[in-house]
């Protein structure tokens, strides 16, 4: 074969694929590209402007029900599209059905009482309802334990992320008394109401003391008119004919005196 031949084939080969490859572009444009159209970006129209816009393109608009698409937001007039499962340019042949879920409008955040509840569970509400913490301050307290007031006040309306301060009560139930005297007086008889205040007896040590019969309080520390609560240790000395000993007792209290 000559070698003009070859390129004269050689020539001929690479018009036909070229010819060919535009060929199927052509036809590929005009069937589907051609067909196609970008997807108009819905987000922000009201709902009856979004369906005239996708009925104007030939496309089916659908409202999701569910209510699983709907969602807040600061920017977007409640009812007005906020969502739609179509990404804004992407093409789409005419027919296509484009799924919206509506806006809820802007989100009203307001302080929630969280009144007697943990400053852990606080601090999960707070992250939940998009607050954010503030402050904690403890202080001691002689009813139950956790959040007692708010900085902005309960139900007070607040932006997102607004810093909430909170006082914690301790929920200490440590009541205090004035230590009454109950020298003379009989162990037997105060026995009764030992630990009914949550005034603890560390100790009743026996000893002899001439005159006085046997167990009457002859001895008694804290003092009469000394501050006392609950989880204070008293020591008692009591009359014992003849010895003298160390006897260690359950847990009890002393009634409180005015």
């Amino acid at each position: 074969m000559r070698p003009g031949n070859l390129f004269g084939r050689l020539v001929f080969a690479a018009l036909v694929v070229a010819l060919f490859s535009g060929s199927s572009y052509f036809w590929f444009s005009f069937f589907v590209k051609g067909k196609s159209i970008p997807t108009p970006n819905l987000v922000g129209q009201s709902f009856p402007k979004a369906r005239a816009t996708t009925s104007d393109l030939g496309l089916v608009l659908e409202l999701d029900r569910s209510g699983k698409k709907d969602r807040h937001a600061d920017t977007v007039p409640k009812g007005a599209v906020v969502w739609q499962n179509r990404s804004p340019g992407s093409l789409i042949k005419r027919g296509t059905r484009i799924h919206v879920g509506q806006s809820l409008g802007p989100l009203v955040l307001s302080v929630p009482d969280l009144t007697g509840q943990s400053a852990r569970t606080a601090v999960l509400r707070f992250g939940q309802r998009n607050l954010a913490v503030g402050s904690l301050s403890y202080i001691e307290s002689s009813g139950t334990a956790g959040v007692m007031s708010a900085d902005p006040p309960v139900g007070t309306v607040v932006a997102g992320q607004t810093p909430v301060s909170l006082l914690i009560g301790s929920g200490s139930t440590r009541t205090v008394y004035v230590m009454p005297d109950i020298i003379d007086r009989p162990l037997d008889g105060v026995r009764p109401s030992l630990g009914s205040n949550g005034l603890t007896v560390s100790n009743v040590k026996f000893e002899p003391y001439p005159g006085i019969r046997d167990g009457i309080i002859i001895r008694q520390f804290p003092l009469p008119g000394f501050p006392v609560g609950t989880g204070d240790v008293i020591s008692l000395v009591v009359s014992k004919q003849p010895e003298s000993e160390i006897i260690e007792q359950p847990e009890s209290g002393i009634p409180p005196q005015p």
